[in-house]
């Protein structure tokens, strides 16, 4: 999939892929609006997305309600070279059988965001 970014006024910055698009801007002390996303922002909030969607299919596959159903993500340094602890804690809806706890954590663990991070992607960056 490409995706194409063009720079907006101030700091906001659009991509777009296929029909869709995402704005992102930048906090008021880095000389944005702070009017959307940062783009780290983004890409934090895609690992929890990621979770509740295979959340979501596993209940959805055991009819199994979802409604009360979160995610919560908590992101915390964890030394000093940078590395970081991300955890996803899953607040189940009441009635949720016990008996598949461990494998909502399972499912929740086959996110393709967490895969392709631990992966540890190669980038490439030139200019044209």
């Amino acid at each position: 999939m490409e995706i194409s970014v063009s720079l907006l006024d101030g700091q906001k910055q659009r991509a777009k892929f296929g029909s869709l698009e995402v704005i992102s801007d930048q906090s008021i002390n880095a000389g944005g609006g702070a009017e959307h996303p940062e783009p780290f922002d983004y890409f934090l909030v895609s690992m929890v997305l990621c979770a509740g969607f295979y959340a979501r299919k596993f209940c959805e596959q055991r009819e199994i309600s979802t409604e009360g159903m979160t995610l919560t993500q908590n992101n915390e340094n964890i030394d000093e070279e940078g590395k970081k602890l991300f955890s996803i804690e899953i607040n189940l809806p009441d009635g949720f059988p016990q008996k598949y706890k461990k494998a909502l954590i399972a499912a929740v663990n086959t996110c393709t965001v967490k895969k392709v991070i631990q992966a540890q992607p190669e980038f490439s960056v030139v200019v044209k």
